[in-house]
């Protein structure tokens, strides 16, 4: 399982004075380097070599301006070329304020077609497959 560590900032906020909906989804990419890093070390946008399939969001919880989050990330599914991260995002006081998932494609850009997943990478994700203790299951 992976963790990141976030303050909300006064952007991500809209009108009615919580954090916008749409932000979630940053969270949860910005708490997937550490997996982007196992496909491309460098990160170099020229080595790219994945795509987000499918990403979902159940809000939980209303966040605020200057709340601290733990985004939590692990691999829930690995298949040939695709695998699916799991995540939950707790506030300061351990509450679960978002529950999300997202499934990515190992792809080559220059085929245009999925890639198989090698096996040094598929041992990496299948060692984060460990969930936090009581996180909420997807609605």
């Amino acid at each position: 399982m992976f963790t990141r560590n976030l303050q909300v900032r006064f952007s991500e906020c809209d009108g009615l004075g919580h954090v916008n909906n749409a932000t979630y989804f940053n969270y949860m990419e910005d708490a997937r380097i550490e997996v982007f890093r196992m496909f491309n070390p460098s990160l170099s946008l020229d080595k790219w070599n994945l795509i987000v399939a499918s990403a979902r969001c159940d809000f939980l919880a209303q966040v605020t301006y200057a709340d601290h989050l733990t985004v939590y990330t692990w691999v829930s599914h690995i298949g040939n070329s695709s695998f699916t991260l799991d995540h939950a995002i707790a506030n300061e006081q351990g509450t679960w304020v978002a529950r999300g998932q997202a499934a990515l494609i190992a792809f080559d850009y220059t085929t245009q077609k999925a890639s198989p997943i090698t096996p040094e990478v598929r041992a990496q994700l299948a060692s984060h497959g460990a969930a936090p203790e009581g996180v909420p299951a997807l609605r």
